[in-house]
């Protein structure tokens, strides 16, 4: 569990020649602000690719504050890094209201898609 505020656990990947990714991420939002979320940074130069924001996810069934993302994004070819922030409040295996339809994917997964 990670607490708000703390370093959020990172994978680091490689994309060899552009691709479509698809994202699929489980989490929470509260206030129109997620509070449980993931991003992609580009390696080299730490900057934000792609966020899960409230107003690109949509309801993940059960609370309200289950959040969705399922989506397709195109990377370039190069070295980027995965991360997921979570205040630890209602995540994975510690629910504090109903847990989403998925609660085994809470987090966040990358799917490589073939062209």
């Amino acid at each position: 569990m990670y607490e708000s505020g703390s370093s959020a656990p990172a994978t680091r990947f490689t994309v060899a020649r552009e691709s479509d990714v698809r994202i699929y991420a489980l989490g929470e939002g509260v206030d129109r602000e997620m509070v449980d979320y993931g991003w992609i940074e580009d390696a080299r130069t730490r900057r934000t690719v792609w966020e899960m924001t409230y107003r690109v996810t949509e309801p993940a069934g059960g609370a309200a504050k289950n959040r969705r993302f399922d989506g397709k994004i195109h990377l370039a070819a190069g070295e980027y890094t995965l991360r997921y922030q979570t205040d630890g409040s209602h995540a994975f295996g510690e629910w504090n209201a109903n847990p989403p339809d998925d609660p085994a994917s809470w987090g966040i997964t990358l799917y490589r898609l073939d062209r």
